[in-house]
């Protein structure tokens, strides 16, 4: 079921090289703004239904979810890019079409983890039109420690067969504390953990581009840091987020939640402040 006034269709959208992307478009009658959300490694974007009716029911939002290639839904061998630029291109695709649909009402990026990189990359070339971006745990740079063992054989497999997979970080269901999530994913058939070089190794580079490029980025930014995260290092966020030059910027910090502040214990409270960001932007209707 979704919210009152709020229902939910099946959508494709098709990316450069043919790609048919699923999607989930949580739709109002009159909606008064659109979030286009990138989810994160081995998700997909039903994972972001809480979400979405959330906002949909608090504000009125109109918000589509699609599923990057390789990932639930949208077709391709789990976890494999040809380069990671093509997740970037799907969220082009995905954008352009909100673009065209919603040209009258504020459009929003909502990007978690990998989806978070991918979205703020996205804003940095693509901003124009954006009326702001939110990201949670953004994969700037990961805490996690690969052994130089498995970064060389990575390698390795980089240069003579880029479409093998290895098994990914651990998956973060497994930090997070909220029981019912954890045992949804433990049940949830279009999750994956399984990862290709050119996917591992752009986005450990795509973490330190935008690391300097920060200074170019323009789009008004709210950031979303899970300060117990053992995934994604809060502190190259949190650096990240210091060197981006404009004043719209927002970092709400929860120190006590893990890797996945939308969907950890508490998690009620994190919508709510996402909530109270995106009013203002809304035209007025909804602040104060």
């Amino acid at each position: 079921m979704t919210a009152v006034g709020q229902r939910l269709s099946e959508l494709t959208v098709t990316a450069p090289g043919g790609r048919r992307l699923r999607g989930r478009w949580w739709r109002r009658r009159r909606p008064e703004g659109v979030v286009v959300v990138s989810h994160g490694f081995g998700e997909h974007g039903g994972l972001y239904t809480h979400l979405a009716e959330h906002l949909g029911s608090e504000l009125n939002l109109d918000v589509v979810a699609h599923d990057f290639h390789g990932h639930g839904r949208s077709p391709g061998r789990r976890g494999v890019v040809r380069r990671y630029e093509d997740l970037i291109d799907d969220l082009d695709a995905v954008a352009s079409w909100a673009r065209l649909h919603f040209a009258h009402v504020p459009l929003f990026l909502l990007g978690h983890s990998n989806g978070g990189q991918v979205a703020l990359r996205y804003a940095l070339d693509h901003g124009d039109g954006l009326a702001g971006v939110v990201v949670s745990n953004p994969s700037i740079r990961l805490t996690l420690r690969v052994s130089r063992l498995k970064v060389a054989f990575g390698r390795l497999l980089l240069r003579l067969a880029p479409w093998a997979t290895l098994p990914a970080m651990s998956d973060s269901h497994g930090k997070n504390r909220h029981p019912t999530v954890q045992e949804a994913y433990r049940r949830d058939v279009l999750r994956h953990n399984r990862i290709n070089p050119p996917f591992y190794f752009g986005m450990i580079d795509g973490g330190e581009l935008l690391l300097r490029r920060a200074g170019e980025f323009r789009t008004p930014l709210l950031t979303i840091v899970g300060g117990d995260d053992s995934i994604v290092d809060p502190a190259s966020v949190r650096a990240f987020f210091d060197d981006v030059p404009i004043e719209d910027k927002t970092l709400m910090l929860y120190p006590s939640m893990t890797h996945e502040p939308f969907n950890e214990l508490g998690r009620e409270r994190v919508l709510d402040d996402v909530v109270r960001w995106l009013a203002p932007r809304l035209g007025g209707s909804h602040y104060g």
